[in-house]
């Protein structure tokens, strides 16, 4: 008799091994469109959000179980937050599992994040958190999936107003006020990566940090009145061109442009006038 049972629990467990290699992981998306959902929603919409949400967390544990490509994040999120627009954890979760996944991702995948968690940050202005993980995606993780050098400035410029913002409120690591003031000074905005320390520096309890920012401070103001100097030089310049050419810069300074008046017509009709004029 036991040899029966030790039997048959040996072929059960052979049964269920058997089965289980034959089993595939797929991941299959089964909500309807984000245009008839609240539909079947039945009027539930902020408790039907909280059902996919479970769904979502699920999903991505086994996309990264099974090493799949977690290609309906983006949708799950949409699908979320159509139900229940102020869902504000989805707005943090999209950022973390649209970009960090076991496959790669692209710049497309990083505008898609960037795009949902805009909207959570006009929901939330005061969300320090919020602001901190869009700028971070859009300063840090969408430059260096983009070939152009002018778009990965053109990426970190849209994302310092949340990194700034972040600093603000507390939500950004007290590193990132330099980081900022880094950036800003990259991007030609030394005049505003100066006033962002001085902002914050009041803010900062680490003495070391301090004495960064102040070494910095006086280093972008001198870099700014550099960086004025040169502008009104090439203003200067540009006047004396349009003015009159033909004279040397020392000399405009004292010239000064051109008057609003019309007197090259007076003197070149003039002089033909005078010379045809009879002497007397």
């Amino acid at each position: 008799m036991l040899a029966l049972v030790a039997a048959t629990e040996a072929l059960r467990a052979r049964a269920h091994a058997g089965f289980d290699a034959a089993q595939s992981y797929e991941a299959v998306y089964y909500l309807p469109p984000d245009e008839t959902i609240r539909f079947f929603s039945l009027g539930y919409d902020e408790a039907s959000a909280d059902l996919i949400w479970m769904r979502a967390l699920i999903y991505f544990g086994e996309e990264f179980l099974h090493d799949g490509s977690v290609e309906h994040v983006f949708e799950y999120a949409d699908a979320m937050l159509t139900l229940d627009p102020r869902f504000r954890a989805v707005y943090g979760w999209v950022g973390m599992a649209g970009l960090y996944r076991p496959t790669a991702v692209d710049a497309s995948d990083a505008e898609r994040a960037a795009e949902i968690m805009e909207r959570g940050v006009e929901l939330f202005p005061d969300d320090g958190d919020l602001a901190w993980d869009l700028g971070a995606v859009l300063a840090f993780e969408l430059p260096p999936l983009l070939e152009d050098e002018a778009a990965r400035d053109d990426a970190r410029a849209r994302g310092m107003p949340h990194l700034l913002r972040a600093s603000r409120l507390g939500a950004a690591p007290p590193w990132m006020t330099l980081a900022n003031a880094s950036i800003l000074d990259h991007l030609g905005r030394t005049e505003l990566a100066a006033r962002h320390l001085e902002e914050m520096y009041l803010s900062v309890d680490d003495p070391d940090l301090r004495r960064q920012i102040a070494e910095r401070i006086a280093s972008l103001r001198e870099q700014a009145a550099a960086d004025a100097f040169v502008a009104a030089m090439r203003d200067l310049e540009e006047r004396r061109r349009n003015s009159f050419p033909y004279i040397e810069s020392t000399l405009f300074l004292f010239v000064g442009e051109r008057p609003p008046v019309d007197v090259d017509t007076p003197i070149r009709e003039g002089f033909p006038r005078a010379l045809a004029a009879p002497t007397p």
